[in-house]
């Protein structure tokens, strides 16, 4: 028995009520696998429509975070019918011989043709056009039925890279081509940050990114059109001629895959579904039919990051009245819905047992019957080595395997185990009649997946190129327009929940000025007044909180690198770059230009440098592009509130030189830019001038002017003294460090804070490593009850449970404000009362009496270097090539060795704690294993740093040491110990890349 891969299926799952319950489990199982219908349909399918879908092995490794998994054995299918007694045909063995994988097929508009996706190992004699058709990686391929029918089609190769994989293609309307999903990311290897040409890997640093790109319909003219750090999966072509497909956002505490959709030419890439709804990863999005009950639906797959084998619930989303769960689109649609789990009975879309099994890959069929097409897995586990439906589990056996809280040993020990490989059949589910009627099983040890039909539908209109700004394309620049950062989303994360009364300046108590929605459909109950905060007259001019924006970039994780996890620190962010600064107008607006093509995050800064919140997803624009938006965070429905009357009401508190100048429809920020193009440009510091406020007027005064620089502050006790960043990268020891040890007389923070039993900020090494500083402020003490350490089961582990450290590192806190506001570093160094919970301040209390005052203690260029640390995410290194980050280039630890010698350790004794898990601390876990050998060979690099001493690598130290995880109690045995055959199998592997050994 597996016990490992048991620990790996794990999580809290649905338990029996009732032995009635099982017993009607039962029942419905039996009719899910006889073919039996509720009485509704016949026992047998409709076959009115041939299929294609694809075999693969039981044993690959499907995650919503693999971007190309891969076993031998996998081929392309047809069957004649949608029926279980039609002939199926085995399209792809010429070229597979058995050793090969295929997956994503999807059908031409005219129903004739199949773009799919196909591995085949090089050495495979097998031949396409004359040509060698294997390449060893992952190529998109066509089967064309035009004349040769069904099974006597023909095949031809569209890419046939060797270096680079190749997924999920889909068709392009009016012969433009195809779309698929690639990590041979075309364009940003050679465009990553830093100047530097790299691949990047995802935000687990794991896998090659898989972004979108596009390709004519011979396979030339290749180009990347999204952007993203982490995966971009299972693209398809909307009726509307728009892209939809699934983006895996992990920036911060975001883990999640959300449906988005993008022009062809990725312009107008956004959020079109589930950034905020229920559920974790929407993967395998298509529209339903345009005709039938849930036309202008979409249906989607709705599962956990890892443990199902991409399986979970079946949701029909009503996109076109719900911008998310609960978040209509105008006044009348109810307040409820938004996504509708339609089998009968509900399927799990977290993690744990599913007792009436579970969704993959569905597909609506275009015929106005709303059946769906769907990959489904019954609900199974093994006992006592033997394959048995749940339907046999008793009550208090699956309340056990329901059970989050028990520890490894405890599930080891369990006479059941969810560990069953995926046996995914064809079926075809109609939701109306409510059957589920067989149409494909796969042999033992393998499983059909990606069914498409073979049926014609309406083609999408092309849609036009995207007008662009030439002077910007030439540039590889582009446009961002906010018509007003107050316009914001009933979530409110640019509202007055994100405020505290240090933001109020004197006579103010309300930050952001509100009245009632003018739009009739409108589903806020107020919106900020901007009429009454963009006149200098009144009072809400100057209380509105928002001066700045902050523009930061991506620092993607270099491929085939060692050290990086360590130079990233204890962060849930990876590493970023600060682009510069724009001012906000007074009515919220800002304009500015930014580098296309690449991930980049926007925040709204106060007047000390501060971010209100965290931009919790990556944004992208393409050359030429101007992208204009109604708010930060602003409803994805309805009219921008800085329009209309709103935006043309000119007050008359204004100078008269602006006023004048303003057009119909145009911002502030529109107005003054136009009148001065240099103001587009960021600024490399915080300067902010009040160019509107007529103050010849009476009672009109303006804002107050702010400039923070590192240097040139019109007061020098305002400069930095320490070194400043360098082209927006700031990193702990060469920036943070320098500003605890800086001789500033009796009040040098280390006089003071040199003491390990409360905050040690000197520049001594830890355990890890990195400076004990970081550590202190990074890391939470342990919480104490009557005299001993607190603790719970965390991945089947007793953990101790820490306190609020100073620095709140991540995004989720507070409604993702952003960190300095949230950290109570942040509240001692600034002396205001932010955001921090009252955990933190009561486990780090202001200072005590005879203290010196520590808001006093940094200058204002201090503060803002401390705070853009911060609210970058707190990590150790931005620069992954910086010499003392200890980041290096693989160039002598073998892959190929890896899989044979380390991979079958970490699969055996790591991989049931250390995998992609939505619930968890990723920061606390940031070796994530999945069994893709890719993957795991680059995240493992990032746990060796000296090839010369393989005991004082993180990726044998940790284990090898009791307890582990940091942090565990009772644990008198090292996981993996010293001289175990894991232990030296891996150390073996780290001494093969010393240079001398």
């Amino acid at each position: 028995m597996d016990t490992t891969q048991s620990r790996t299926k794990r999580r809290g799952g649905l338990a029996f009520a009732s032995a009635a319950a099982a017993a009607a489990l039962s029942l419905w199982l039996a009719a899910c696998g006889s073919g039996g219908d509720s009485g509704a349909d016949s026992g047998t399918v409709e076959g009115d429509v041939a299929i294609a879908y694809v075999m693969r092995p039981s044993t690959v490794n499907m995650n919503p975070t693999n971007g190309a998994p891969s076993a031998a054995g996998g081929d392309l299918f047809i069957r004649e019918k949608s029926s279980p007694s039609a002939p199926e045909h085995n399209l792809t063995r010429r070229f597979t011989q058995g050793v090969g994988d295929a997956s994503d097929p999807e059908v031409s508009y005219d129903g004739k043709k199949i773009v799919f996706a196909m591995r085949c190992p090089a050495a495979n004699t097998a031949t396409v056009d004359g040509r060698p058709a294997c390449t060893g990686r992952w190529n998109i391929w066509e089967y064309d039925m035009s004349s040769g029918g069904l099974t006597n089609g023909s095949f031809r190769r569209l890419t046939s890279s060797i270096e680079d994989d190749d997924v999920d293609p889909a068709y392009l309307p009016a012969g433009r081509g195809f779309v698929f999903s690639s990590n041979r990311q075309a364009k940003s290897k050679v465009n990553q940050a830093l100047g530097r040409s790299y691949y990047a890997l995802d935000e687990y640093e794991r896998e090659r990114v898989f972004n979108l790109h596009t390709m004519d319909t011979k396979g030339g003219n290749v180009q990347q059109i999204s952007f993203n750090q982490s995966h971009d999966r299972n693209p398809v072509v909307r009726p509307n001629g728009d892209i939809m497909f699934s983006r895996w956002e992990h920036l911060g505490d975001r883990n999640r895959f959300a449906i988005f959709r993008t022009k062809p030419d990725g312009t107008d890439m956004f959020v079109l579904y589930g950034a905020h709804s229920p559920g974790n990863s929407f993967l395998h999005p298509r529209d339903m039919a345009p005709t039938g009950r849930y036309a202008g639906f979409v249906s989607s797959s709705l599962m956990p990051l890892s443990g199902t084998d991409e399986g979970g619930a079946l949701m029909f989303i009503d996109i076109k009245n719900y911008s998310e769960q609960n978040t209509p689109a105008n006044r009348t649609v109810p307040t409820a819905g938004g996504q509708r789990e339609l089998t009968e009975r509900s399927l799990n879309m977290d993690e744990g047992l599913s007792l009436y099994g579970r969704v993959s890959a569905p597909y609506p069929l275009w015929d106005g019957t709303d059946r769906v097409l769907v990959a489904y897995r019954p609900c199974e586990v093994m006992r006592e080595g033997k394959v048995v439906p749940c339907a046999t589990l008793t009550p208090a056996e699956a309340e056990r395997l329901g059970n989050r809280d028990r520890s490894e040993a405890e599930e080891a020990a369990d006479t059941v185990q969810d560990n069953v490989p995926p046996n995914y059949a064809i079926y075809m589910f109609n939701p109306a009649k409510q059957t589920w009627l067989p149409v494909a099983s796969p042999p033992q040890g393998f499983m059909y997946t990606d069914p498409v039909a073979l049926q014609p539908r309406p083609e999408p209109n092309a849609t036009p190129p995207t007008n662009v700004d030439p002077a910007l394309a030439a540039d590889n620049m582009a446009l961002i327009e906010v018509r007003s950062v107050y316009d914001t989303d009933g979530l409110q994360r640019m509202g007055e929940q994100m405020l505290t009364a240090a933001d109020l300046p004197t006579g103010c108590t309300q930050g952001i000025a509100l009245t009632n929605p003018t739009e009739p459909n409108d589903t806020r109950a107020q919106v900020p007044d901007l009429l009454r905060i963009k006149d200098p007259a009144q009072p809400a001019y100057h209380c509105a909180p928002a001066r700045f924006v902050r523009a930061t970039r991506a620092v993607p994780p270099p491929a085939t690198t060692m050290g990086l996890r360590s130079a990233i620190g204890e962060t849930e962010f990876e590493q970023q770059q600060i682009l510069g600064y724009a001012p906000i107008e007074p009515d919220g607006s800002f304009k500015l230009h930014v580098p296309a093509d690449v991930p980049l995050a926007l925040s709204i800064v106060d007047a000390k440098g501060r971010a209100f919140q965290t931009h919790a997803n990556w944004i992208q624009v393409r050359p030429g592009e101007r992208r204009t938006c109604d708010g930060c965070h602003s409803p994805r429905r309805g009219g921008a509130l800085n329009s209309g009357a709103v935006v043309d009401t000119v007050p008359a508190a204004l100078r008269p030189a602006m006023a004048s100048a303003h057009l119909a429809g145009e911002t502030m920020a529109s107005t003054r830019t136009r009148l001065d193009p240099a103001a587009l440009r960021l600024l490399a510091d915080l300067s902010y001038t009040d160019v509107w406020a007529d103050t010849s007027k009476a009672g009109v005064t303006a804002r107050p002017s702010i400039t923070i620089r590192y240097t040139g502050n019109a007061n020098p006790a305002d400069d930095l003294a320490t070194p400043a960043p360098t082209n927006g990268v700031i990193n702990y020891p060469d920036h943070i460090q320098p500003l605890w040890t800086r001789d500033r007389g009796a009040n040098t923070c280390v006089n003071c804070h040199a003491d390990t039993a409360k905050l040690d900020l000197r520049a001594t090494l830890g355990g890890t490593g990195r400076l004990t500083s970081y550590e202190e402020l990074l890391i939470g003490d342990p919480l104490i009850e009557n005299g001993v350490p607190v603790t719970r089961v965390r991945e089947g582990v007793p953990m101790v449970e820490r306190g609020a450290p100073l620095v709140e590192a991540s995004s989720g806190a507070a409604n993702s404000a952003g960190i300095a506001r949230k950290s109570r570093l942040g509240e001692i160094l600034f002396g205001d009362v932010l955001l921090a919970g009252e955990a933190a301040r009561t486990a780090h209390p202001n200072p005590p009496a005879g203290a010196p005052n520590h808001a006093t203690l940094l200058n204002a260029a201090e503060k803002r270097l401390a705070a853009e640390w911060m609210d970058l995410g707190g990590q150790y290194y931005n620069d992954p090539f910086n010499g003392a980050s200890g980041v290096r280039t693989v160039t002598t630890l073998s892959q190929s060795s890896f899989e044979a010698r380390v991979l079958p350790v970490l699969r055996s004794t790591c991989m049931g704690c250390h995998r992609p898990d939505s619930g968890s601390n990723f920061r606390g876990n940031r070796f994530v294993l999945t069994g893709d050998a890719d993957g795991d060979y680059n995240v493992t690099l990032t746990m060796v740093s000296n090839t010369c001493n393989a005991s004082a690598n993180a990726l044998l130290a940790r284990p090898s040491t009791a307890p582990h995880p940091s942090g565990a109690t009772g644990q008198t045995t090292a996981v993996l110990p010293v001289g175990s055959a894991g232990y030296t199998a891996i150390a073996n592997w780290i001494a093969t890349g010393c240079p001398n050994p």
